[in-house]
């Protein structure tokens, strides 16, 4: 059965592409973006057909602290998943769960509260680890404006999450302790 529905869903997929145009952009070296959506409430509404939506793939090559800030003339919802979305043809998309593109698993790591409109755009200390992931960024308004086109400007930020250094301390506390035990044998 669920073989039937996957092939349901990849036909309805490949008929429906042709109306579906969400951007999947890869993030620049130096983490600024510069793009559009179409409409005020693409986040909020989970809607993929137009241009309401956009997906930013990156890299994380060692564990790290991911901030976004936007900046726009509405409030943008922001989703993170761990995953590489592949295929924007009008995929079923969650602005706070998991949801596949029918080529890869996406699975939501946080994201802005759907149930309050209006606000959003930011997200600060996400805790990452090495692998593949997915930003999801559309309009949090819900004032229905589908037609206007909102630049925006995204800064993505990776800090690397440092490894601490034993304590000078516990270094000494376990060297006096080495001594006394060499001192007994």
């Amino acid at each position: 059965m669920k073989r039937y529905f996957t092939l349901l869903m990849m036909m309805v997929t490949l008929c429906t592409g042709t109306f579906a145009s969400a951007s999947i952009i890869a993030l620049p070296n130096d983490g600024n973006l510069a793009d559009s959506v179409v409409g005020d409430s693409g986040w909020l509404n989970e809607d993929t057909f137009g241009d309401a939506l956009d997906f930013v793939t990156f890299e994380v090559t060692t564990d790290s602290l991911l901030s976004v800030t936007s900046s726009a003339l509405i409030n943008l919802g922001v989703s993170v998943y761990q995953g590489t979305l592949v295929n924007d043809f009008g995929i079923p998309f969650s602005n706070s769960g998991d949801f596949t593109d029918l080529f890869s698993q996406l699975t939501y790591i946080v994201g802005n509260d759907p149930f309050l409109p209006s606000l959003g755009g930011s997200l600060t200390d996400v805790s990452l680890v090495a692998g593949a992931y997915t930003l999801a960024i559309g309009g949090n308004e819900g004032f229905f404006d589908t037609f206007t086109d909102f630049t925006y400007n995204l800064t993505v930020a990776l800090d690397e999450v440092p490894v601490p250094a034993p304590s000078t301390l516990l270094i000494f506390v376990l060297g006096l302790a080495g001594i006394a035990i060499r001192k007994r044998a």
